[in-house]
């Protein structure tokens, strides 16, 4: 009971310290997007030198913003604030969009895209946001990991389901990594996966509304053959509230 208390009080107070970081920061990205995009309201153009040094402090900060909303994310999870809004979603959709946003990174690796979606595939009752950021998590953590080949999704129609699967080409995860792979900023022992930059807060966080809509996620990989992630989600409403997710005891 103890231990459930104090990991309840870490959370709350995460989310807070998240949450008063996020505006002030949202302010400096507002004030450097305006200056890299519309230098003329200051009456004269910035000097070039200054404006790569302003693209690169908005590339810091939006790395930054991206960081505080995982780890807000997952504290809100863990505090069990997080409000799920569920409605009939098409699952296509959002994964082009999710597509639309990591195009161009795939495009600027020249790796090959393949999407294999049903045209049966049924709506999913769930939260249309949170279920396009595990979408969009497992498709970046694809492209990171993946210098050349291919990354496929693919979505097949059980019966009371539909699971969804991520797949690349790249690296590939050691088996003593695989256990630790859902862990929160779990990156893997060797330095060829420190290397690729990230929070190691994705996948965690994608378990875990996985798991809110009463899904389960897993993956598989093998080293130098690529990792196929999977999530499967029920297609119809839960009558029962889904389990909240196991939390991490460090």
């Amino acid at each position: 009971r103890i231990a459930e208390e104090a990991q309840q009080t870490k959370a709350n107070v995460v989310a807070k310290v998240s949450h008063e970081l996020r505006t002030p920061l949202n302010m400096i990205i507002g004030l450097v997007d305006l200056m890299v995009k519309a230098p003329e309201v200051y009456g004269r153009p910035l000097p070039r030198a200054a404006v790569e040094d302003l693209a690169i402090v908005q590339r810091n900060c939006e790395h930054l913003a991206g960081l505080i909303n995982d780890v807000l994310d997952l504290s809100q999870v863990e505090a069990g604030r997080l409000t799920l809004h569920r409605e009939r979603t098409d699952l296509a959709a959002i994964s082009r969009e999710a597509l639309d946003v990591v195009g161009p990174w795939l495009r600027k690796k020249g790796l090959d895209l393949q999407v294999e979606i049903p045209p049966d595939l049924p709506e999913v009752y769930c939260d249309r946001t949170r279920i396009r950021q595990v979408i969009l998590n497992l498709l970046s953590n694809a492209v990171r990991f993946t210098e050349q080949g291919q990354i496929s999704l693919v979505m097949r129609v059980r019966p009371e389901s539909v699971v969804v699967t991520v797949h690349d080409t790249g690296a590939g995860i050691p088996p003593e990594d695989i256990e630790r792979t859902f862990e929160p900023f779990c990156q893997g022992r060797q330095q060829l996966w420190r290397d690729q930059g990230g929070t190691g807060l994705g996948l965690t966080i994608s378990k875990q509304f996985v798991e809110l809509h009463g899904g389960r996620i897993w993956l598989e990989s093998e080293v130098g053959v690529g990792t196929a992630l999977h999530f499967e989600l029920p297609t119809s409403a839960e009558l029962d509230p889904a389990v909240r997710p196991t939390r991490w005891l460090n």
